[in-house]
């Protein structure tokens, strides 16, 4: 039995970003000498430095230099990296699992920092989720980057203009400081780079950002904000004002007014959510909540908890002035610290400090050496303001070496072009979700298969080259079998009939099973039947004589066959089975067919389930039959027996009375 670790700190912190880690040093410095000990627990073990996250989207910054390791930082603070997955805060102890390798580990402390930040939802959007690119980590930053290039090399090798115009269309949603910037940051990374491609035309790559209100980064004012709007529309950025979106497939994005824009790539920079564990703590009656955030006394407390604090994304922190901070990176560092402070004081039982600090300014980056700012009340644009950008966040930045190292990078890029490697190492997943608009098309025929697709909701229509329906693939169904089993390209259409989901497994993946596991191959090859193409059907309807070709169901049928009465024991049954030896048996009550019964199953039911040789035939699970009209002319026979995959079909009037069977070898059979 593994031994559960634990750990008591005096002060533990939740949270590695710039609340808990300012806390975490103004309690460090506050020390002096004192033996406490201070935890930091974080889901990462380094601090973001999220303002320049856009950068290195944009190729201007590497991911490495706008990160910082939280043990540098904090050397005399023990880090934890884990997710807290319990937290009792009568008891004073939480739960954190630090992976698949340990234990989880349980903590004890006294006082308690929370700083987890916000959470993130995008399941309001249908398909946002499943298809949208973030910007919270560096790794969303990393991955956006890596897609942009990969769209450029996948584009470079496409021939048709309007195919290449789809792929390099980009989507940005949201209008505040980070979809500003990250909408910028492409647009600069894309002009720099596009020389480099020489198939790509300089009118294909578009970049658009969607916006639900009337003007960009509004706490800035009309100037600032129409300032911002004319200087990324005359990049070349696409501006969309007052619209949400609606919806999110692989290939559009939709928007409330129903607008559809076509688009391979999508970034969502909207969507904060409240944290899960405090949303859990809320529900519970544990922690006082005010629209998902932990409601905070001006000197960092949370109201109604004794040496509980909470700062940053998290909190509802009152200004001095009135109405709550705001969720950027110079409100949470003082608020950080602030705490610090007064947690300190109060383990020296000495006054606590309100929270005094109103705001220097607001500053965004647009791209193409441009910014924005309002300082101290003045309001500055262009490449002042982007140079004050740059040297205030530089100076912000924590350790000597995060400053050099980025204020080198910085020089070279306005002598170097953008560095345009693809080197971010894939993280494929075996199994991805999707979700499918009515009308969007999942693939067309011609195109590379990469996938298997199995339907959680919705319908798939499948369609050939003459927009006949090959196959009507509903919830539990799946497709796609006979291109990966073959060459690999998709013969056939597939649109979504109605809002779908679904579920793809990569084709390697799907391969790799099918190679280990011999039923798995017997059953997709068996099912990739279905797909057979209008001339494969046109192959096989040649072969049949002219005669029968002219002719219909009820002409080419076998009549003569042996079927059962539902009401008939297993006795009668086993005897008919010995007399007329077939694999299946039309099932009729009152000479309707109601069911097809395998003789096998009925092997399996007498020996695994308690059948008695007097129990009748209805008592067993029936298959449901394949039924065709009589008058179904053969052509059109052919097609149906070949699309559904059945060997045999049963042949009924009207009324559904039994007439007979019928095969695809039945037809070949001159008449």
């Amino acid at each position: 039995m593994i031994e559960t670790p634990s750990r008591h700190f005096d002060i533990a912190i939740i949270g590695g970003g710039f609340a808990g880690v300012y806390c975490a040093q103004q309690i460090l410095k506050r020390l002096r000498g004192e033996k406490m000990r201070v935890g930091i627990i974080a889901s990462e073990n380094h601090m973001v430095f999220q303002p320049m996250l856009p950068e290195v989207v944009g190729g201007s910054l590497s991911p490495q230099h706008v990160v910082n390791p939280i043990r540098m930082i904090c050397e005399a603070a023990d880090v934890l990296k884990g997710e807290v997955t319990s937290l009792d805060l009568e008891s004073r102890v939480l739960t954190l699992d630090g992976g698949s390798f340990t234990p989880n580990v349980t903590v004890t402390f006294d006082h308690l920092m929370l700083a987890p930040g916000a959470g993130v939802d995008l399941s309001r959007i249908p398909g946002m989720s499943e298809h949208a690119y973030l910007m919270r980590t560096v790794g969303d930053a990393m991955k956006l980057r890596a897609a942009i290039i990969s769209r450029m090399e996948e584009a470079n090798l496409i021939t048709k203009h309007q195919q290449r115009k789809e792929m390099l269309s980009f989507v940005v949603v949201g209008g505040g400081y980070s979809g500003v910037e990250t909408a910028g940051q492409i647009q600069d990374l894309i002009a720099g780079v596009l020389r480099y491609y020489d198939n790509i035309r300089e009118d294909e790559p578009s970049v658009t950002l969607v916006h639900s209100g009337e003007r960009l980064l509004g706490m800035l004012g009309p100037g600032l904000g129409d300032y911002t709007r004319r200087c990324l529309e005359k990049m070349g950025v696409n501006l969309v004002f007052q619209k949400r979106v609606r919806a999110v497939t692989a290939r559009t994005v939709q928007l409330n007014d129903g607008t559809t824009l076509v688009s391979h790539l999508v970034v969502c920079t909207v969507g904060n959510a409240p944290h899960p564990l405090l949303q859990a703590l809320g529900a519970a009656g544990a922690v006082p909540l005010e629209r998902g955030k932990l409601v905070v006394e001006a000197t960092g407390q949370v109201k109604g908890l004794d040496k509980v604090w909470s700062a940053g994304d998290c909190a509802a922190f009152p200004k001095v002035d009135g109405g709550m901070c705001p969720e950027t990176a110079q409100f949470a560092m003082r608020q950080g610290a602030l705490i610090g402070d007064n947690i300190m004081a109060t383990i020296q039982k000495k006054p606590l400090k309100p929270f005094k600090f109103k705001g220097l300014g607001e500053l965004a980056t647009i791209g193409h050496r441009k910014a924005v700012a309002m300082v101290m009340g003045f309001r500055f644009s262009g490449l002042l303001a982007w140079f004050m950008w740059r040297s205030i966040y530089l100076m912000k930045l924590p350790g000597l070496d995060r400053k050099l190292r980025v204020m080198a990078e910085w020089t070279f890029e306005m002598f170097f072009p953008r560095d345009i490697n693809l080197l971010t190492p894939s993280f494929t997943s075996p199994l991805g979700e999707m979700h499918l608009e009515k009308g969007d098309s999942l693939f067309r025929s011609g195109e590379p298969a990469q996938s298997l697709y199995a339907v959680k909701k919705g319908c798939v229509e499948i369609t050939d080259a003459q927009g006949q329906l090959v196959k009507s693939a509903v919830a539990g169904e799946h497709f796609g079998e006979r291109a990966l089993l073959g060459d690999g390209i998709w013969r056939f259409d597939a649109t979504a009939k109605e809002p779908s989901e679904l579920v793809a497994i990569d084709g390697g993946t799907f391969k790799t099973l099918v190679k280990s596991i011999g039923s798995l191959d017997s059953l997709f090859r068996a099912s990739a039947q279905q797909y057979h193409l209008p001339e494969e059907i046109q192959q096989t309807v040649n072969a049949i004589p002219e005669a029968t070709r002219m002719s219909v169901a009820s002409h080419v049928m076998t009549k003569d066959i042996a079927s059962l009465d539902a009401e008939m024991t297993v006795q009668d049954a086993v005897a008919e089975f010995q007399a007329h030896p077939h694999s299946t048996y039309p099932v009729t009550s009152e000479g309707k067919v109601i069911g097809l019964l395998r003789r096998s199953i009925a092997y399996d039911w007498l020996k695994n389930h308690g059948l008695t040789a007097q129990d009748q035939l209805k008592n067993l699970p029936l298959t449901t039959p394949f039924c065709v009209r009589s008058d179904m002319p053969v052509p059109e026979l052919v097609q149906t027996l070949m699309r559904t995959g059945v060997s045999k079909a049963v042949v009924v009037d009207a009324e559904h009375h039994l007439l007979g069977m019928v095969t695809v070898f039945d037809l070949l059979k001159a008449r």
